[in-house]
């Protein structure tokens, strides 16, 4: 009886994963993705022979919470504190023009110049911009400079 009894346990677990998973496939399929702009990274290099490099990522959620999420990293960078600043060019497709720059995170790396930053974005803060397409660059100062290329974001 120990047998049928563990037997009838595994029977169960079984049938609770697999509808745990089948309810975790079927949630998944009904999330709404943006499907304006989709998740993006953006390389970070170095100016002027800065050693290592890193990643910006940017995803929009555009949800009723979260707006936005933005990772920074950096890696075998000079190390020190950064500062990560955007450079919106509203009205521009190729960075053309005087942005408007906003700082969005820092980033300290450890001794061997590895570090990760991140910022969130809401609605409100997103506000005035909704609706409109415009070019973005990522900029990371401090102990060296690194950038990313341009970008074109369609704020929906």
């Amino acid at each position: 009886m120990i047998f049928s009894g563990a037997r009838r346990f595994g029977l169960l677990l079984l049938t609770l994963f697999s509808a745990a998973a089948a309810l975790t496939l079927g949630l998944a399929g009904s999330a709404a993705a943006d499907s304006t702009f989709h998740t993006e990274h953006l390389a970070l290099q170095g100016v002027d022979g800065a050693p290592g490099g890193g990643m910006v990522v940017d995803a929009h959620a555009n949800g009723p919470t979260i707006y936005s999420q933005e990772v920074y990293s950096l890696s075998h960078a000079l190390p020190g504190t950064y500062d990560v600043e955007a450079n919106l060019y509203p009205g521009s497709l190729d960075c053309s023009g005087t942005p408007f720059t906003q700082q969005t995170a820092e980033i300290t790396t450890n001794a061997v110049g590895n570090g990760q930053a991140d910022a969130t974005f809401t609605p409100e803060v997103v506000g005035p911009l909704r609706g409109s397409t415009l070019s973005i660059r990522w900029a990371v100062t401090g102990p060296a400079t690194y950038v990313t290329g341009c970008t074109v974001v369609t704020l929906d």
